[in-house]
């Protein structure tokens, strides 16, 4: 193992590149962060809301394929170049067969999971999803609800938000209310 000085500056900021490295580490960065930026285009416009699962993999993907070519010389950037068409390419395949093969999009995404029916909580889908209720009191309140009577059903949906379907006006029920205080 190389001997390694404490707090050698030069190493710390600059490296033991030579600093012309510098220079090719911007080039890296320019070239690998437009052709990340052209691959999630071509991937759509989806990406740019809640992840699902696959973009969410597509994103740690992506990620973990552009970091090393950025500062490591010894990594060539036709490899990364490589490896993002290979994960676009995947995406977009995986993409056709979800559409072709409802199966296969329910092992991908899963489906929405009730987890209020008739203002009270469905316990065993809250376990399954690992979802506390403190969570879910909170999602509520931003939906504008007062109390779980309100709340006909619920649904985690793929994404992770929850929709919210309320009784119609005069249906409620007494429920629990999530109003954390009310002024006086």
């Amino acid at each position: 193992m190389d001997q390694v000085t404490s707090f050698d500056w030069a190493r710390i900021f600059v490296g033991e590149q030579p600093l012309f490295f510098l220079a090719e580490l911007f080039l890296r960065v320019v070239v690998i962060y437009i052709m990340a930026l052209l691959l999630l285009r071509l991937a759509g416009k989806r990406s740019r809301q809640q992840l699902t699962t696959l973009e969410l993999l597509l994103v740690i993907a992506l990620g973990s394929a552009v970091g090393d070519v950025m500062f490591y010389p010894s990594v060539a950037i036709i490899y990364t170049i490589i490896v993002m068409l290979t994960i676009l390419i995947l995406q977009l395949l995986i993409e056709k067969l979800k559409t072709k093969f409802p199966r296969f999009d329910k092992f991908v995404d899963s489906k929405p999971s009730l987890i209020i029916k008739n203002g009270k909580f469905v316990e065993d889908n809250l376990k399954t999803e690992n979802l506390t209720k403190a969570e879910i009191y909170s999602s509520l309140r931003l939906e504008g609800i007062r109390n779980m009577g309100e709340v006909e059903y619920a649904y985690l949906e793929i994404p992770g938000k929850i929709s919210v379907f309320k009784f119609e006006k005069g249906h409620e029920l007494d429920g629990y209310v999530l109003v954390p205080y009310q002024e006086e």
